[in-house]
C-alpha cells in the first residue's frame, strides 16, 4: 500500500529558494572557526570539531601579487639599469678570457698595436652599456679587470658615462667595487693631469677631464655623505675618494683595511682581479700630485659634515662596524688641518681639545669605553697615532698611566697600548716597563700570549736607548734565572716561561701561576669573536705539533731583539743550544726567520754572524735540502765572506750528488758550482771569492779612512781625460 503523502503546515517555498538552501547546507559552517575564549586557532578548532576549515579563496591571489611585487623590487634593486643581453654577456666572457691570457705576457711592436685595437673595439662595444655592465654580477668583475688597460682616455670615458648615477652605483653590491677600482686608477690619471700629461684628444666630441669628473662627483655626493659613510657598500669607495683628494700617500689596498676589506681582497684574489694593464701604461709617480682645487673641495665637504652630524652621532658612528673605518680616515685627514675646538677629534674625546685649552681635562666615559671591544680599540689606536703631541700626552695620562699592567693583558686594549708606546720617549718607556713588571713580574704577558706591548717596546728601543731595560723585562716575564740567559731563545721561541718549558721537556705537570687582573667578560668576548671569525671563513685552526713548537709571536720578539745593541745576548743563547735544536730552527718556517734576521741585521757584528754560519757548517747539506732551510742556506751563502764561502763549498763537496738530486738543494748546488771547486779550486776562488763585491755590512763596519782615495782603474782614467778635454 503506498505511503500517504501528508501535507505539512506552512506556506510552500518556491523552487529557487530550496536550491539556495541546499547550496548553503553544502557550504561549511564558519561559526566554530572563530577563535573563542580558549584562544585556539580557528583552523585547529575546526579540525577538533570534525569540520574542514573554510578555504581562503582570495589568499593565493594576494600572496601571488605580493610575491610578484617583491620579485620585481628585488630585480630592480639588483639590476637598476636593466639586464644585459645574453649575447653581450657572452662577448664580455670572451673579452675576460683574452685579458687573462694577455695579463702575464708583455707586448711589443705589432702585438701591442693589436692589443690597443682590441681595447678600442671593447670600449666601442661598451658604449651605452656601462651602467648595466657595472651592476651585473657576471660582467662587473670583467669591467674591473678591463679598467687598468683602458688608459687615461678610457677611464675618463667610463667615468663620464656614469653621469649622475653615482648614488645608485655606490650603494650597489657589485657596482661599488667597480667604482672603487675606477677611483684607484683615476688617482694615477689625476697625478698625470696635475703634471700636464694628457692623452691625445679624439677627433669627435669633447670629454671632461678627470679633475672635472672628480669635482662633479664631490659636489654631487656632498649632501649624501652622512648616509653613505655607514653604508656597507658605499663606505669603502667613499673613503678612497676622500683619501685621493688629499695630499696623503695612497696605501696598498691589500694591506689596508681602511681602503678595502679583507673579504673584498680575498674575493679579488680568488677571481684573479689584478690592477695590471695588458699594455705597458704610464707608471705611477713616487710623489703623488693632486690639483689644489680638489683638496679645497674635499675640505669643504668634510667641514660641512660637522654641521650635518651632531657630536653624539659622531661617537655612535665611531663604534659602528662600517662607520668606524670612515671615522678613522676622517680623523687622520683632519689632523693635517689642525685640531681645534669643535673638531672631530674634539667630539670623539668628548671635549678634550677644548678642556685642554682651559686646563681642566679629566677622564670621560666614551674614550674609556673604546678600550673594551674590537671596533672601539681600532678607533682609539688611530686617535693615539695621529693626535698632536699635547693631546697625545694628555690622553696617555688620563687613560693609560697607572693602568698599563692591566691593559697590557687585555684582549683588545693591549693593541691600543702598543700603538701609544710607539710615540713614547725614554721616560715613558721606563714607566711602561716598571708598570708591566709590577703585575706578576710580567709573566702574565707570556701566559696570555699578549705580546703586542713587548713588541712595541722592542721596536721603540731602536730609536730610544732603553734596550737593556726592555730585555730585563722580557727576562722577568720568562722567569729566567738571574745569571743564566741560555734558555732565552728556546723559551721565547716557544712563548713559555722557563719553569713551564722545563716541565714540558721533562714530561711533568706545568706549574700553575695565577694571572692577575684578568677581565673575564672581555676574555669570553674575545673567544666568541675568534670562533665567529673561524666560522665565517670556514677555517680550521691548525693543530700545533707540540707545546714547544716555535711560536710566531715569540719569533717576532727575537727578530726585534737582534736589531738592538743587545743582540749578542740572543746569539749566545742561540748558539748554546744543541745542534739538533739548531737544525729544527732552520727547518721550521717560523723559527727560520730568526736566522734570516740575524744575517740581515746591521746591529749584529760580523764576528757573531760568522759564528752562526760556523754552527751549521757540518750540517749545511741537511739545511740546504730542506724546504725552509734552503732559504737559510742561500742567505748564509750570500752573507758569508770569501773565507767562509770556500769552507761552505768544501763542506758540501761530499754531498754534491745528493744536492743535485734534491728538490730544494739543487738551486744552491748550481750556484756554488761544486764540481769546479773540486777540480780547479783556484779558478773557483777567482769566480766566487775574488770577483765578489763587498757586502754592505762589511762596508759599514770598516769605513775608509779620511784622506785616502781608492786607486783608479782604466775606466776612471778614461773618464777623467774626457772631463779635462
Amino acid at each position: 500500500m503506498p505511503r500517504e503523502q501528508i501535507r505539512k503546515r506552512g506556506k510552500r517555498k518556491p523552487k529557487f529558494t530550496q536550491e539556495e538552501q541546499a547550496d548553503e547546507e553544502l557550504q561549511p559552517s564558519t561559526e566554530s572557526t572563530h577563535a573563542g575564549p580558549s584562544s585556539i586557532h580557528p583552523a585547529r578548532a575546526a579540525m577538533l570539531a570534525g569540520q574542514r576549515p573554510p578555504p581562503r579563496l582570495d589568499a593565493p591571489a594576494e600572496e601571488e601579487a605580493q610575491q610578484v611585487e617583491w620579485s620585481r623590487d628585488l630585480r630592480e634593486a639588483e639590476f637598476p639599469f636593466g639586464v644585459l643581453d645574453p649575447d653581450v654577456k657572452a662577448y664580455f666572457r670572451t673579452v675576460d678570457d683574452q685579458i687573462r691570457d694577455w695579463q702575464n705576457v708583455s707586448s711589443t711592436g705589432e702585438e701591442r698595436e693589436d692589443r690597443q685595437m682590441f681595447l678600442n673595439n671593447v670600449l666601442a662595444e661598451l658604449r651605452g652599456n656601462e651602467l648595466a655592465t657595472a651592476t651585473d654580477p657576471d660582467t662587473a668583475v670583467v669591467l674591473e679587470r678591463l679598467l687598468p688597460s683602458l688608459g687615461d682616455w678610457g677611464r675618463r670615458v667610463i667615468g663620464d658615462s656614469f653621469g649622475d648615477q653615482w648614488e645608485i652605483l655606490l650603494r650597489h653590491r657589485f657596482a661599488s667595487y667597480v667604482v672603487q677600482t675606477w677611483l684607484r686608477l683615476a688617482a694615477d690619471t689625476l697625478d698625470r693631469e696635475a703634471r700636464d700629461i694628457f692623452p691625445p684628444p679624439k677627433d669627435s666630441g669633447s670629454l671632461r677631464t678627470m679633475t672635472e669628473l672628480f669635482t662633479s662627483l664631490l659636489t654631487f655626493i656632498q649632501p649624501l655623505v652622512p648616509t653613505l659613510l655607514t653604508h656597507p657598500h658605499a663606505s669603502p669607495p667613499l673613503r678612497l675618494l676622500f683619501l685621493i683628494c688629499s695630499d696623503q700617500e695612497l696605501p696598498i689596498e691589500s694591506k689596508n683595511d681602511i681602503i678595502r676589506s679583507k673579504k673584498s681582497t680575498k674575493y679579488r684574489k680568488g677571481h684573479d682581479v689584478k690592477t695590471k694593464s695588458i699594455i705597458e701604461d704610464h707608471s705611477a709617480s713616487v710623489s703623488r700630485h693632486i690639483p689644489q682645487t680638489l683638496i679645497d673641495l674635499r675640505k669643504r665637504v668634510t667641514r660641512a659634515l660637522q654641521d650635518d652630524i651632531s657630536p653624539v652621532e659622531w661617537r655612535s658612528m665611531g663604534v659602528n662596524e662600517v662607520g668606524s673605518a670612515a671615522i678613522q680616515l676622517l680623523v687622520g685627514l683632519e689632523v693635517g688641518d689642525g685640531a681645534a675646538e669643535g673638531s672631530l677629534l674634539d667630539h670623539l674625546t668628548e671635549g678634550l681639545v677644548s678642556d685642554l685649552a682651559n686646563g681642566s681635562a679629566r677622564p670621560k666615559e666614551y674614550p674609556a669605553s673604546l678600550l673594551s671591544f674590537p671596533i672601539g680599540s681600532h678607533l682609539f689606536e688611530k686617535i693615539l697615532s695621529v693626535a698632536p703631541e699635547p693631546i697625545f700626552q694628555e690622553l696617555w695620562r688620563l687613560y693609560f698611566h697607572g693602568k698599563i699592567g692591566k691593559l697590557a693583558i687585555h684582549p683588545f686594549a693591549n693593541f691600543v697600548v702598543a700603538s701609544g708606546v710607539a710615540r713614547l720617549d725614554a721616560d715613558g718607556i721606563l714607566s711602561v716597563v716598571k708598570e708591566c713588571k709590577s703585575v706578576n713580574g710580567g709573566r702574565s704577558l707570556i701566559k696570555t700570549a699578549r705580546t703586542s706591548v713587548l713588541q712595541a717596546l722592542v721596536a721603540r728601543c731602536v730609536d730610544v736607548p732603553c734596550g737593556s731595560e726592555v730585555l730585563q723585562l722580557i727576562r722577568s716575564a720568562l722567569d729566567l734565572p738571574e745569571k743564566d740567559a741560555k734558555p732565552l731563545v728556546p723559551c721565547l721561541m716557544a712563548l713559555k716561561t722557563c719553569p713551564a718549558y722545563q716541565a714540558i721537556q721533562a714530561g711533568e705537570a706545568v706549574p700553575e701561576d695565577e694571572i692577575l687582573d684578568v677581565d673575564q667578560d672581555a676574555e669570553e668576548a674575545a673567544a666568541a669573536a675568534a670562533r665567529l671569525e673561524g666560522w665565517k671563513t670556514r677555517r680550521q685552526p691548525k693543530p700545533r705539533q707540540s707545546d714547544l713548537a716555535p711560536n710566531m709571536q715569540g719569533s717576532l720578539l727575537l727578530q726585534g731583539l737582534v736589531k738592538l745593541d743587545q743582540s749578542p745576548v740572543v746569539i749566545d743563547s742561540l748558539l748554546a743550544q744543541p745542534i739538533e735544536m739548531l737544525l729544527k730552527y732552520a727547518s721550521h718556517p717560523i723559527s727560520s726567520r730568526l736566522l734570516d734576521a740575524i744575517l740581515d741585521s746591521p746591529a749584529v757584528p760580523p764576528r757573531d754572524r760568522r759564528r752562526v754560519i760556523m754552527a751549521y757548517l757540518n750540517d749545511f747539506a741537511t739545511v740546504a735540502m730542506d724546504k725552509s732551510g734552503s732559504y737559510v742556506a742561500e742567505s748564509m751563502w750570500a752573507k758569508a765572506d770569501g773565507y767562509m764561502k770556500e769552507k761552505i763549498g768544501k763542506s758540501l763537496i761530499p754531498h754534491a750528488h745528493e744536492l743535485s738530486g734534491s728538490q730544494y738543494g739543487r738551486f744552491l748546488a748550481q750556484r756554488l758550482d761544486l764540481h769546479l771547486l773540486q777540480r780547479r779550486p783556484v779558478e773557483w776562488r777567482q769566480k766566487h771569492v775574488a770577483m765578489q763585491k763587498p757586502h754592505q755590512s762589511t762596508v759599514n763596519d770598516e769605513a775608509p779612512k779620511q784622506g785616502k782615495r781608492k786607486p783608479k782603474d782604466e775606466i776612471d782614467e778614461l773618464f777623467s781625460k774626457r772631463v779635462k778635454t
